[in-house]
């Protein structure tokens, strides 16, 4: 009986990565030094909620508090607390795994298709 866990590079950048673990469905998230890991509901959440965040607004506010985002999604145990360059990255990041997965849910679907 195999007892390792399979875990999935889906995406990487110069500062993070996204890995998929097939045995506890769950993504791994590695950023700035830290690794959470997510449900995929609470990823989508996250992503979602990140790429709401107007970066051009934070950039052009002269505002003190504009400097920092605090990014928090019900499902995901950590608290964000990132500053523009950091959220240009994160939110880099976070795009790009959802696209890969996106892209494997299509190829995936179209290869079931091909083979009924």
């Amino acid at each position: 009986m195999e007892t390792a866990t399979h875990i999935a590079e889906i995406y990487k950048s110069g500062i993070g990565a996204v890995y998929q673990c097939d045995r506890r469905n769950r993504l791994i998230v590695k950023f700035a030094g830290t690794v959470t890991a997510l449900k995929v509901d609470a990823f989508l959440r996250l992503q979602r909620v990140v790429a709401g965040i107007d970066l051009e607004a934070m950039a052009a506010s002269t505002e003190r508090s504009s400097d920092v985002e605090i990014v928090s999604v019900c499902g995901c145990e950590r608290c964000y607390v990132l500053t523009l360059p950091e959220l240009c990255a994160f939110k880099e990041l976070l795009e790009g795994a959802r696209f890969a997965l996106e892209l494997n849910r299509l190829l995936g679907e179209c290869l079931d298709a091909a083979l009924a």
